[in-house]
C-alpha cells in the first residue's frame, strides 16, 4: 500500500466508523482497515426468510428532534440515510419478574406516575431514584454533547458514583421495586457486586427520553458511514486482518494484513478489544506487568442468540420489547447456571418495512458461559462439526421451550430460526471470548477497567466499546474522546450542536 493516511482505524466497528467519520469531516486522511468481509462490528444485519435481523443494536434512545444522538449523526450526515421507527411511547419496555408484569413509559414524569401506580408506598423511593439517575446523566456535559471544563482527569472523577445496586437499596427495602429498577441490567451484563451507578443511570436515562427501532436493520448506519468516508476522500479495507506493527523508536511506523500488504499512517487508533491489541502490539514495547494486566481484566458475559422467522400474517406488530426473569432475580450474571439455560431473556421484535401491522420476526437473547463452547474455540465460522450444531441446537431448543412459557402465539407460529453462540460473537465482532460487552466495568476498580484513548504507544489511540461506556450512545460519544486528541472538543461540540 504506497499511499500514507494521516490516520489508520484498525476495525470498522460503530466506534471506529464515526471516529473516522468525525476526523475525516475535520480535513484528515483516514483509512478504516477491517478483517471480515463485512463492516460494522455490532451494527451488522443479516436476512432470514425475507427478514432483516440485527446482530447487536436492537433498539436505540436519543434520536428525537434535537436528542443527541439525532444531533450527532445529522452532523455526520447519516440522518437523512436512516429509517427509524419509535417504540410504544406508553410501554416500550416490558419486564415480566417472577408472576409480576411492568412496563416503562417514555418521559421522567410518566415513568414516576407508573411506578408510583406499581408501588404506591414506595413514591418517595422512586422519586429519589428517578431524581439520582437525571441527576447523573445531566452531570456527565459530555453526553449531552455540553462542554465547558472538559480534562481527561475530570473525566475520570465523573465515574466516582458508586455501586448501581447498593444505590437502589438504599432507595426502597421492597425487592420487587428493587428487581424493577435494575431490570436494564441486561444492556451492560451488570453485576451486584460491580456495576457502576453512572453506567446504569446513562443508559436508563437514554431510554427513558424515548425509544427507537432502526427499520430493515442497523448495518444502514455502517453503509452510510462508510459510504460518507469515501466521499470525504477516506478509504475502507475490507479482509484484512492486522497481525503486526512495525516500529520506528517508540512509534508504530506501518501494520501489515496477514495477507502482507502494508498500510503507512502517522497516527493509529484501535477499534478492536485490548486483549487481541496486546498481542499486536509485540514484545518490548510496553512492560510485560502492563501487558499481563490487560489481558487479564476480566470481562462481561456472552449471550446466546436466537433469531426467529415467522409465519406471516399471525402474530400482531409488537412494539415494545419484552423481559424474562421467571425466577424473580434479574442479577443472572450473579448466578448463572448452565442447567437451568435459559434463566431469563430479552425478546427484541424485528421493525422491517414489509409489514407494520404484523410481526414478522423477534431476537431473543440470553446470557450465556463462553466456558460451555470452548471445545470448539479453535473452529472458524461454517466449519465447527456436527457436535457444535448439535449442542447448539439443543440449546435453541430450550430457548424455544421458555418461550413458550410466556409467548405461546409466538412459539407456535415459528417458521424458522437461526441461533448464533459466543463463538459466532467472538469471530464476526472481534470481542474476547464473545463478551457481549466487552471489558467488565466494576466500580471498584475504575482505572483498570475503563479506557481512556490514549496509550503508552506515542502514536495509538483508542476508541469503542472498551473505553468510558459501551453501547450505541456510550461508543458514539466515546468516539468523541478519541477525537479531542485531534480537535478542539469545544469547536467539535459546537459543530455538532449549531450544524
Amino acid at each position: 500500500m504506497n499511499d500514507k493516511f494521516d490516520i489508520i482505524i484498525i476495525g470498522s466497528g460503530l466506534g471506529g466508523l464515526v471516529t473516522g467519520n468525525i476526523l475525516a469531516k475535520n480535513g484528515f486522511k483516514v483509512g478504516i482497515v477491517e478483517k471480515n468481509k463485512f463492516a460494522g462490528g455490532c451494527l451488522q444485519s443479516f436476512e432470514k426468510d425475507g427478514i432483516i435481523f440485527d446482530t447487536g443494536i436492537h433498539y436505540v434512545g436519543g434520536f428525537g428532534k434535537g436528542q443527541v444522538l439525532e444531533k450527532l449523526y445529522n452532523y455526520l450526515g447519516v440522518m437523512p440515510d436512516l429509517s427509524i421507527r419509535e417504540m410504544d411511547p406508553e410501554g416500550f419496555d416490558h419486564f415480566i419478574i417472577g408472576t409480576n408484569k411492568y412496563s416503562i413509559p417514555k418521559g421522567y414524569e410518566n415513568i414516576r406516575k407508573r411506578l408510583i401506580s406499581y408501588f404506591p408506598d414506595e413514591k418517595a423511593g422512586i422519586e429519589k431514584y428517578l431524581t439520582k439517575i437525571k441527576e447523573i446523566a445531566n452531570s456527565i456535559t459530555l453526553y449531552n454533547l455540553e462542554h465547558t471544563s472538559f480534562t481527561f482527569d475530570n473525566f475520570y472523577e465523573k465515574f466516582e458514583y458508586g455501586n448501581t445496586w447498593d444505590f437502589i437499596c438504599s432507595v426502597t427495602h421492597n425487592n420487587k421495586l428493587r428487581q424493577l429498577l435494575a431490570g436494564l441490567n441486561s444492556l451492560y451484563a451488570g453485576t451486584r457486586e460491580s456495576s457502576f451507578l453512572f453506567v446504569h443511570a446513562l443508559i436508563n436515562n437514554h431510554y427513558f427520553e424515548g425509544a427507537y427501532r432502526f427499520v430493515d436493520g442497523s448495518s444502514q448506519i455502517a453503509s452510510s458511514l462508510m459510504k460518507n468516508l469515501v466521499k470525504m476522500g477516506g478509504s475502507v479495507f475490507l479482509n484484512n486482518k492486522i497481525v503486526k506493527f512495525n516500529y520506528i523508536g517508540n512509534n508504530i511506523e506501518s501494520i501489515i494484513s496477514e495477507e502482507g500488504t502494508e498500510f503507512f499512517a502517522d497516527k493509529y487508533i484501535s477499534d478492536i478489544h485490548p486483549y487481541y491489541l496486546m498481542e499486536l502490539i509485540g514484545p518490548n514495547v510496553v512492560r510485560n506487568s502492563y501487558r499481563n494486566r490487560i489481558k487479564a481484566l476480566p470481562n462481561t458475559i456472552s449471550i446466546f442468540s436466537l433469531y426467529i422467522a415467522l409465519e406471516n400474517a399471525k402474530v400482531p406488530y409488537m412494539n415494545s420489547n419484552y423481559y424474562y426473569h421467571p425466577e424473580g432475580d434479574v442479577w443472572v450474571v450473579n448466578n448463572y447456571n448452565a442447567e437451568k439455560f435459559p434463566q431469563s431473556f430479552g425478546l427484541y421484535p424485528v421493525a422491517d418495512s414489509i409489514d407494520e401491522k404484523f410481526t414478522r420476526g423477534i431476537s431473543l437473547l440470553s446470557f450465556i458461559d463462553y466456558k460451555e463452547f470452548e471445545q470448539w474455540e479453535n473452529s472458524c465460522i461454517e466449519n465447527r462439526g456436527s457436535t457444535y450444531k448439535e449442542f447448539k441446537d439443543s440449546k435453541a431448543e430450550k430457548m424455544i421451550e421458555r418461550l413458550k412459557e410466556l409467548f405461546p402465539e409466538i412459539a407456535n407460529n415459528i417458521k424458522s430460526w437461526v441461533a448464533s453462540t459466543p463463538l459466532t460473537l467472538r469471530d464476526y465482532n472481534g470481542t474476547y471470548r464473545g463478551s457481549v460487552y466487552g471489558i467488565l466495568k466494576d466500580y471498584q476498580k475504575a482505572q483498570e477497567s475503563i479506557f481512556l484513548s490514549k496509550t503508552k504507544i506515542p502514536n495509538l489511540f483508542l476508541t469503542g466499546q472498551n473505553l468510558s461506556l459501551h453501547g450505541f450512545m456510550g461508543v458514539s460519544i466515546g468516539a468523541l474522546l478519541t477525537c479531542a486528541e485531534f480537535l478542539d472538543l469545544d469547536q467539535l461540540l459546537y459543530q455538532i450542536n449549531h450544524d
